[in-house]
C-alpha cells in the first residue's frame, strides 16, 4: 500500500496562517552546531539508497504490481466510496457529514458529522461514534461559545487518529494547541500533548514510529504516545509581519532517519540580505546546513522542499528557482504572481500556479511547462501517481490521466480523501 496525497487545502500543512493566535512564543536563536561536510553527507544519501548488487545471470523483470485506486468523497452532506474498478458504496445517509479521511489499509473512514468525529468501515457497516459533543464541551471556558475539532488524521499504518481542537469567540478562532488521539477499534482516547504545548504543524515519520511537531521557533520530535519528546532543531521566528505564524515544512527521510526543513529569513523587511537556509536534521548526529539562498517573503510564496528531500524550489522576485543539496542554484521560469504550491511525486517537476489561479501547471528544468488544469477551477490536488492525479474544480470532482483529459468523476463534492491499495 501507498498513499501520496498533497492536499492544497489540508489544514494539517505547514502553511499556517489560517488562525490567529494571541500569544507570541519567544525566539530562540539558532544553533551553531557544526555540520558535516556536504559532500559526505551526500556520499551518505547515495549511498544509503543503492539497492544491494546481485549476480544473476538471466535476470528478469518484475511482474506489474496492481495498484487499486479507492476515493472517499463528501457530496451533499453523505459520503460515498468510490473504487477505480467502477464499483461504488454509499457510506451514509445522514446528510450532516463531512471531511472523510481514509485509513491506510482502506478499512476505516473517519469524518466530521456536526461537530462530532465519526468512524465507519469501509463497507458501509459498523458506524460508531468516537469524539461526542459531551466530550467537546468539556473543554470549554466561560469566554469560549462553543469547542470543535480543528484537524484529524490518521497515524500512517494504524488505526489511530491523531486530532486537535479549537474554540469559538464571539470575535475568531483560538486554537487549543493541544494534540490528542483516538484509536478507531477500541475507540480509547488519549492527550498527547496538552492545551498550550502542541501548536504548529505535525508530520509523521515513515514507519509512523516519530512525529514532528514544527513550531515557529523550533521543530520537536516525540512518539506517538508522547514520550521521547524534544527539542531537536531551534530556529528564530520567521516574522510575517502580521497575526500568523510561519511554521517550517517538514520532509522525513523514507527510512525515518531524520528529515528535511527550510528556514526563512527572520526579519525580511529589516534585513533584506538575510538568506533563507535549507537543513538536514538526523534523529541522532549533526545537523547539515545544505544551501543557503535569498528568497521572497513567506506570505508570497513558501519555499517548498522536494519529497526525496535533495532539492528546493522558491521564489525570488518573480523567478521560480530550484536550489539543491549540491548548491547548484537554477533558474527554471518567470512571471508575475508566481506561487509555487509543490512537487510532482518524482520530485522533478516543480507545480505552480501564477497570475491565473486556475492555471496550474508543472515544470521540469529546461522543458515547457505542463498544465494539470483543464477545468474552471483547480484545487485539492492529489497525486495518484506520477502521471495521475485529483482535484477538485469548485465542487467538480476531477481524475486526470495525463495528457488525456480529466473525467469528471462526480459532482457536489466538498471534500475527498483517497488510497492506494496493493
Amino acid at each position: 500500500m501507498q498513499k501520496k496525497i498533497f492536499i492544497l487545502t489540508l489544514v494539517l500543512t505547514a502553511l499556517a496562517c489560517s488562525l490567529p493566535y494571541t500569544r507570541s512564543p519567544s525566539s530562540v536563536m539558532l544553533s551553531t552546531t557544526a555540520t558535516p561536510d556536504i559532500a559526505t553527507l551526500v556520499a551518505q544519501e547515495l549511498t544509503a539508497a543503492a539497492p544491494p548488487r546481485t549476480d544473476t545471470a538471466t535476470p528478469t523483470a518484475p511482474e506489474p504490481v496492481r495498484v487499486n485506486l479507492s476515493v472517499v468523497y463528501a457530496r451533499a452532506g453523505n459520503l460515498v466510496l468510490w473504487h477505480d474498478s467502477g464499483s461504488s458504496v454509499n457510506l451514509t445517509a445522514s446528510g450532516q457529514d463531512e471531511t472523510p479521511v481514509i485509513s491506510d489499509d482502506g478499512q476505516w473512514i473517519v469524518f466530521r458529522r456536526n461537530a462530532e468525529l465519526y468512524s465507519i468501515r469501509s463497507d458501509g457497516s459498523d458506524e460508531r461514534q468516537l469524539i461526542s459533543q459531551a466530550y467537546l464541551d468539556s473543554f470549554r471556558t466561560p469566554d469560549l461559545s462553543s469547542v470543535r475539532l480543528a484537524a484529524f488524521d490518521f497515524v500512517p499504518a494504524s488505526h489511530d487518529i491523531f486530532f486537535s481542537l479549537v474554540g469559538e469567540t464571539e470575535a475568531y478562532p483560538v486554537s487549543f494547541d493541544d494534540l490528542q488521539r483516538v484509536n478507531v477499534d477500541s475507540g480509547a482516547i488519549s492527550i498527547i500533548l496538552p492545551a498550550g504545548t502542541a501548536g504548529g504543524a505535525w508530520t509523521f515519520s515513515p514507519d509512523g514510529q516519530w512525529l514532528a511537531l514544527a513550531q515557529s521557533n523550533q521543530v520537536r520530535v516525540l512518539r506517538p504516545d508522547g514520550s521521547d519528546d524534544r527539542i531537536l532543531f531551534s530556529f528564530k521566528l520567521v516574522s510575517t509581519y502580521s497575526e500568523w505564524f510561519y511554521f517550517p515544512q517538514v520532509v522525513w527521510r523514507n527510512d525515518s532517519a531524520g528529515f528535511y526543513t527550510v528556514i526563512p529569513a527572520s526579519a525580511i523587511l529589516d534585513n533584506p540580505s538575510e538568506p533563507s537556509r535549507f537543513y538536514y536534521i538526523p534523529l541522532k548526529g549533526e545537523v547539515a546546513r545544505l544551501a543557503e539562498f535569498r528568497a521572497s517573503p513567506v506570505w508570497q510564496s513558501f519555499p517548498y522542499i522536494a519529497p526525496n528531500g535533495i532539492s528546493v524550489a522558491y521564489v525570488q522576485a518573480d523567478v521560480l528557482r530550484v536550489i539543491d543539496t549540491s548548491t547548484a542554484d537554477r533558474v527554471y521560469t518567470s512571471a508575475p504572481g508566481l506561487s509555487i504550491l509543490g512537487w510532482t511525486p518524482d520530485s522533478n517537476q516543480v507545480v505552480y500556479r501564477a497570475e491565473d489561479p486556475a492555471a496550474v501547471s508543472a515544470l521540469a528544468f529546461g522543458e515547457s511547462a505542463l498544465l494539470l488544469s483543464d477545468a474552471a477551477r483547480f484545487s485539492a490536488l492529489g497525486w495518484v501517481a506520477q502521471d495521475r492525479f485529483l482535484f477538485l474544480s469548485a465542487e467538480e470532482l476531477h481524475l486526470r490521466q495525463l495528457p488525456q483529459a480529466s473525467l469528471l468523476l462526480e459532482n457536489g463534492v466538498t471534500s475527498y480523501d483517497f488510497v492506494l491499495l496493493r
